[in-house]
């Protein structure tokens, strides 16, 4: 398991999940952009209620990616 930001990628599982949930493999990628180079994000230690950078992906993608 990856505990800095830069050394993690998407799992396939976590990819596949996001795409359930109605996104795109440019929104995915923006997602992933995002929080490797503008969230200041470098240890998942660092993320309080979060223990691998996949959930936080999947939730992210989600969040970021819902019609308002």
């Amino acid at each position: 398991m990856c505990k800095l930001l830069n050394d993690w990628e998407p799992s396939k599982a976590a990819v596949d999940l996001v795409k359930l949930n109605g996104l795109d493999d440019k929104q995915i990628e923006k997602s992933v952009d995002y929080l490797k180079n503008q969230s200041g994000l470098k240890s998942i230690d660092d993320v309080e209620g979060y223990d691998n950078w996949n959930s936080l992906f999947i939730m992210f993608c989600i969040k970021a990616n819902k019609e308002v």
